[in-house]
């Protein structure tokens, strides 16, 4: 399968839509029910070294996000900062980076990661919300109860943020 593809990765309220150029890795990358399969790909796709800059950039925020999901952060982080490079204007790449930083407690970074997110794409829910968990970690208590007010605003369904309003008010 030679044609060219293209792909569109759902996550949350955003859409990130890639054209894909090549088959097997490409295809593999972009699949996610076997991750070891999804990483051979990604790092396949990403060593080949041809592809267009935001296929590429999306090749390491997919592999990124399987690093952060084993807790390899540092491998994890190395992979974000390379599609912002290659894509600053990736919402998702930000906002992935930011939950790197977050889980190294490293949160003023984090803060700015999904800060950025959010200038690119101001209805991004969750990046509210974990931007008023590191705001929290650090002592910004009204930042945080503004982050989360906006995410309930921009979906009322998220019961955690009602849950950090109500703990909060409480102290």
């Amino acid at each position: 399968m030679l044609a060219a593809k293209s792909l569109v990765i759902v996550l949350g309220p955003l859409v990130l839509a890639a054209s894909v150029a090549c088959a097997g890795p490409a295809e593999d990358c972009n699949q996610v029910r076997d991750v070891e399969r999804q990483l051979r790909g990604c790092t396949l796709y990403i060593e080949e070294g041809s592809a267009e800059p935001k296929n590429l950039a999306t090749a390491h925020l997919n592999r990124g996000n399987i690093y952060a999901q084993r807790d390899k952060h540092r491998l994890a982080l190395a992979d974000y900062g390379t599609a912002i490079r290659l894509d600053p204007r990736n919402p998702l790449a930000h906002y992935n980076r930011g939950n790197a930083h977050y889980d190294t407690r490293k949160f003023q970074a984090a803060i700015a990661d999904f800060t950025r997110a959010i200038e690119l794409e101001p209805r991004f829910a969750l990046a509210y919300f974990n931007r008023g968990r590191a705001r929290e970690h650090v002592g910004n208590r009204k930042a945080a109860v503004h982050d989360y007010r906006s995410v309930l605003k921009l979906d009322p369904t998220i019961k955690a943020a009602r849950a950090r309003l109500k703990a909060l008010r409480a102290r």
